[in-house]
Order: C-alpha cells, then structure tokens, then sequence
C-alpha cells in the first residue's frame, strides 16, 4: 500500500470534486439559515454561457436574526430554453432542493425581459399565482446599467472616448 504522504491531491478531478463538495457544505448553510428567518427574496436572471448555452443565475437575500442582510449566491443552473414556464419550474426546483418553503417567499426580482417580469404570464406573475406575498420589483442594477447606457449614447463626447477605449482595447488583445 502507498504512504498517502505521497498524495498530492492535484489532480483537476480531484480539484473540482472538492470545491463541489464545498460549495455544497455552503449552500447547505445558507439554506438552513434561511429556513430559520422569517423570510427571503430571490433575483434571478438567465444568461447564455459561452458554449452558448442557457442558464439561470440565482440568489437569495434575507435578513438574519440580528437583522443583518445577507444576499447569497446560490447558483447557475443550466435550462433548456428561457421561457417564463421553464425559468419558474427551475427557480420552484432550486427552493425545492434547498427545502426552503414557499410560505417565506417575499420578494422576487427580475430584469425587465417580458419572460420574467410580464405581467400576465412571466415568471413573477407565476410565482405570484403560487405565493401572493411574494411582490416583483424590477432590478436595480438593471435599472441603473440602462440609465448610464442611454444617457452614454446621448453624450457625444461619452460616446467618442468609449468608442476610442474599445477600438484601443480590441487593438492590445489582437495584437502579439
């Protein structure tokens, strides 16, 4: 038998195994903090990988017993297509799996994309239909990423020294 002295534990399937095992160990934590507050809000969002494959980033805020907030990455989960059908199936099985109830469900938000935040058939409105408690609010940070980009393209001197950066910066990453 082999001294285990001589193990390294290097190997990249060996890596990945154990940071899958970590970051199940915390997610595992954060869920049973979240199951001992009161409530929690989700943001999700889904973006395509670049195999050009879909997927759902998802994470949960929730305030602790010492009323501190936290916001928690949970995951990416790779999903077939981005209809509202699809994404609240994924986001109802990511709650499932973490055992975290419906019932806390308090606040949901979403970018602006018809499929998360339509009103008559998105996926707030079918969280909504589940967990009335559950209010939508459009994301902040999509809020402000459109503001600053619109009033980019209304500023011609913004728009000539981001046109410049990007020509420089494609420049420096093509050239040897």
């Amino acid at each position: 038998m082999a001294h285990t002295k001589n193990y390294k534990y290097t190997s990249p399937d060996i890596q990945n195994e154990l940071l899958k095992i970590m970051a199940q160990m915390i997610v595992r934590e954060i869920s049973d903090n979240i199951r001992k507050s009161l409530y929690f809000g989700l943001m999700a969002d889904e973006t395509t990988d670049v195999a050009n494959k879909e997927q759902l980033v998802v994470c949960l805020r929730w305030i602790d017993q010492a009323l501190d907030v936290h916001e928690d990455f949970i995951g990416l989960y790779q999903i077939d297509n981005t209809s509202a059908q699809t994404i609240t199936d994924s986001i109802q099985d990511v709650l499932v799996r973490l055992n975290i109830s419906l019932s806390q469900y308090r606040g949901q938000t979403y970018d602006g994309a018809s499929a998360m935040s339509g009103p008559k058939s998105g996926v707030q409105k079918r969280i909504k239909d589940e967990q009335p408690k559950a209010l939508y609010n459009h994301c902040h940070g999509h809020r402000l990423n459109q503001a600053c980009s619109d009033n980019t393209k209304k500023t011609k001197i913004m728009c000539d020294a981001l046109d410049t950066t990007y020509e420089i910066t494609k420049l420096v990453k093509k050239s040897p």
